[in-house]
Parts: C-alpha cells; structure tokens; sequence
C-alpha cells in the first residue's frame, strides 16, 4: 500500500498501519488529490476511504 500511494506523483512519504487501518500522507495538494491517493490503494487490491484526521 505505501508503495501504491508514493508511486503517485507529488506523494512524498506513505506511513500505513494495518493495526489502525489508517495510512498517513505528505503530499503535496497541487499535484495529488485525495480521490488520487484512494483509487492508487484500491488498485493495489485494498478498501480505501478518506478522512480528516
């Protein structure tokens, strides 16, 4: 999965935990979106949604 989210451009580091079921992300908002950062963690064959913590 944090290879799925820092394979997208302007993803800058992708911290995931399976425990939480949560992922952090630094990227940068000009060049990535969150729905991005979704649809790359589906592709890679995980449930995915977003958040605001």
């Amino acid at each position: 999965m944090e290879a799925a989210l820092e394979g997208l451009p302007g993803v800058g580091k992708a911290e995931v935990s399976f425990e939480s079921g949560k992922a952090r992300v630094q990227y940068d908002k000009k060049r990535v979106g969150v729905g991005d950062m979704v649809r790359a963690v589906r592709q890679a064959g995980f449930g995915a949604q977003a958040t605001d913590e």
